[in-house]
């Protein structure tokens, strides 16, 4: 814990890094927790598979336990108009082999009653196991604003669905501060990265700033103090700080200089 904050190590932070190195990493860099990809976003494939290796799994749950690193959430189901929910199943079931309190989902269906139903019975799924659907909006994205994503999490009527608020995608959705105070009890935890205020021009502009062009928190030009102010005190923080300035970086250096501009910001405040 920092600040009240639990800390989690963000898949992205650690891009291409195996998921028991992963681990190691969040433990050495002083990490509460670590965020493991469980099914690859739509369009990308698994670089670490982990669904379905048994030894994988016994191997990722014993380092974590000899470490004292709990894991904060899983990436990423993606709804879509052909959405097999069953497929989804080993997912959850894996999610919960972790102790995983939450799991990310995005939206492509521009269907919002269709979205909804699959939604609803993924979230009744997870919640069979303690976990909580989170809602994760981006611009390009059926679900691109903040007002989107709770749009849907409301839509099936379950207490286990919410909204991930990710900094950098609330900026280049056009939200803000306000827009989090509005629908602050919605919000289930934060990936906190810092940005330029200007953004890139189209949405594979976007993409790549996403995947690969963060910045440390405080260091960039958005309101993240404002943003904070407006959560609560306790929110727990998934620390996503990919930068392709970063490329000669180990892993856990990586690690070690996400959490290091993270506590320094959180002292800022």
């Amino acid at each position: 814990m920092y600040k009240q904050h639990s800390l989690s190590l963000a898949y992205l932070t650690v891009q291409g890094c195996p998921p028991v190195e992963h681990v190691r990493c969040a433990a050495a860099a002083g990490y509460d927790a670590a965020g493991l990809r469980l099914i690859a976003p739509l369009g990308l494939e698994l670089a670490h598979p982990i669904v379905g290796d048994k030894a994988l799994i016994r191997e990722i749950r014993t380092t974590a336990a000899d470490l004292g690193i709990g894991f904060l959430d899983g990436e990423v189901f993606t709804l879509r108009a052909d959405t097999a929910i069953e497929s989804w199943l080993p997912v959850i079931e894996t999610a919960a082999e972790f102790g995983m309190p939450l799991m990310q989902i995005t939206s492509e269906d521009p269907d919002l009653s269709r979205a909804s139903d699959n939604l609803g019975r993924i979230a009744d799924i997870a919640g069979g196991h303690g976990i909580a659907i989170a809602i994760e909006f981006m611009r390009w994205r059926a679900a691109a604003t903040i007002e989107d994503a709770a749009q849907l999490a409301a839509a099936p009527g379950r207490e286990n669905v919410g909204i991930l608020l990710d900094a950098l995608h609330l900026s280049r959705s056009g939200g803000g501060p306000a827009a989090v105070a509005a629908l602050r009890d919605k919000v289930l935890y934060l990936q906190l990265c810092d940005a330029p205020v200007s953004q890139p021009v189209d949405d594979a502009g976007r993409i790549a700033e996403a995947r690969g062009a963060r910045m440390i928190p405080g260091e960039g030009g958005l309101w993240l103090g404002e943003l904070m102010a407006e959560l609560p005190p306790d929110i727990a923080i998934s620390v996503e700080t990919p930068h392709r300035g970063d490329a000669s970086l180990s892993f856990v250096e990586k690690a070690r200089r996400g959490i290091a501009g993270t506590r320094n910001f959180l002292d800022s405040l």
